[in-house]
């Protein structure tokens, strides 16, 4: 099988769930003498495994990562920040693609874990939309739950909270956000009693905001002061998260020493959050897609005092979008807005003075043109055929610049596009 056919074979297979066992049964024997670290949770998920392998490499630590996104499955499982060696990938998809067929995020999983074993990573961060896969790693002394906010569609916090707590194994370290919501806090509280792990909350007091340039971010948690390539609040929380991850990791016998937590922090490129491709104009790509990452996205914005970008936007699915848009025009979660009568859809002030939206590749037209329906209650919105259209029109009917959002995939159109340009 070529890389090719191993990518091809995994995009073709089925969403759904797999039994633990399954799963189980599908790793190798090498995949068992990995240590893995899960990473859960509604937001943050690509910072935070990012933050933590690039602090463990410079820990001079064997490190895979495997991140949960749209591209090839052959450029997301990484072995020491390089694509895993194709010939280990071919082969993981030859011996799951001869045995009982495994939905999508858990085959990836199963290959990613039994290329992490053939190239003899001692840690490997895996990022879990589904904590319920991590029921089936061997080993997992240390994870992960990221910021749990609104998505849209959940129906509540204390729901997503629990389903993000199935990362907690027995006699781990669990690492969450700091400035998690109240009822998120007692849920995984109450989750981490129940399986025996250890939950460390970081002290939101810890993390200090440096002087820095525009659309640059400086951060001290705890004693550890360094540059990071991601804005926000949000983003100094991941940071955060990482620095306490290799924290417990010394706590299960592990060498890391702070140099190399700062090193790592200081080292990762920005590929998954807000990032600012140029000032003069403003060209910013988020591959925000839910509630509480526009949230994230508008406080960035607002606190750069910017004002009259146009938006390109690219939801590659319709539930969850109205909550999106409005999130989007407003800074405010559902909840809040219902406590707040006076704020009215169409009527708030936010950056953008026109959106425009395209269907990224693969997706419905006709389900743009209704998500075109949802976006007109909150901006004056357009509704283009293509990226490159939307990239023209929104730069000619731009005063200060661009921002281009809806999710990873239109974030990386967007990101070939312009280097092209």
């Amino acid at each position: 099988m070529t890389i090719e056919q191993a990518n091809a074979y995994f995009v073709s297979l089925p969403e759904g769930f797999a039994p633990t066992r399954q799963l189980q049964e599908a790793l190798s024997a090498k995949a068992g003498r990995v240590d893995y670290l899960g990473v859960a949770g509604t937001a943050g998920k690509t910072t935070a495994a990012a933050l933590t392998a690039a602090v463990l490499r410079a820990a001079g630590l064997v490190t895979g990562s495997y991140h949960a996104g749209c591209e090839p499955l052959s450029a997301r499982i990484r072995v020491n920040g390089e694509p895993v060696a194709p010939e280990l990938l071919a082969q993981a998809a030859e011996i799951l693609s001869a045995r009982e067929t495994l939905p999508r995020a858990a085959a990836e999983l199963a290959a990613a874990a039994r290329c992490f074993g053939e190239a003899g990573c001692a840690l490997a961060v895996v990022e879990l939309p589904d904590a319920g896969l991590a029921e089936a790693l061997p080993k997992m002394p240390v994870c992960a739950v990221t910021s749990i906010g609104p998505d849209g569609i959940s129906a509540s916090l204390e729901r997503s909270a629990a389903l993000a707590a199935g990362v907690m194994r027995k006699g781990s370290i669990c690492v969450t956000a700091p400035e998690q919501p109240k009822a998120v806090v007692s849920e995984l509280i109450v989750a981490a009693g129940k399986a025996d792990c250890e939950l460390v909350v970081p002290d939101p007091d810890d993390i200090t905001f440096l002087e820095a340039e525009k659309f640059a971010s400086r951060v001290d948690y705890g004693g550890y002061t360094v540059p990071l390539a991601f804005l926000g609040r949000h983003a100094a929380g991941s940071a955060a998260i990482a620095v306490e991850l290799a924290l417990a990791l010394c706590k299960k016998g592990y060498d890391i020493p702070d140099e190399a937590i700062l090193e790592g922090l200081a080292a990762v490129e920005n590929r998954s959050s807000i990032r600012v491709l140029s000032q003069r104009p403003l060209v910013v790509l988020d591959a925000c897609r839910t509630p509480q990452q526009a949230i994230a996205l508008l406080h960035v914005l607002n606190m750069a005092k910017v004002r009259h970008l146009s938006a390109v936007i690219g939801l590659a699915e319709e539930e969850g979008a109205e909550a999106f848009f409005s999130a989007l025009e407003s800074g405010l979660t559902a909840e809040t807005q219902k406590k707040d009568r006076t704020t009215m859809p169409g009527m708030s002030e936010n950056p953008f003075d026109k959106v425009f939206l395209v269907p990224p590749a693969g997706t419905d037209a006709a389900m743009t043109e209704r998500l075109l329906e949802k976006a007109r209650y909150h901006f004056d919105a357009e509704l283009c055929g293509s990226l490159a259209e939307a990239v023209e029109l929104a730069r000619a009917n731009s005063r200060r610049g661009l921002l281009i959002c809806g999710g990873e995939a239109i974030a990386l159109e967007a990101a070939d596009l312009l280097a092209e340009k």
